[in-house]
């Protein structure tokens, strides 16, 4: 369950910072870091090709998310 709520929470996270990247007073809590495969690992052994890659990426709107999914899920319990 708490899985979910971060999950959600980092969802709602990006969701702000994509809200708030065309004000300029905010525009510092859009500004992401990515971390991870860009591009993707492949691996071709010619008869079956792999493709591995994942990239996180983190703003500082992803732990304002996650601390109001966490305080919605306190006030529901």
């Amino acid at each position: 369950m708490l899985f979910f709520v971060v999950f959600t929470g980092a969802l709602l996270g990006m969701v702000i910072a994509e809200a708030v990247a065309g004000y300029s007073a905010l525009a510092f809590l859009s500004r992401d870091l990515g971390v991870g495969l860009d591009p993707p690992l492949t691996v071709d052994l010619k008869v079956v090709r792999f493709t591995l890659g994942a990239v996180l990426r983190l703003n500082l709107a992803v732990p304002i998310g996650i601390i109001i999914a966490v305080w919605i899920l306190r006030l529901l319990q």
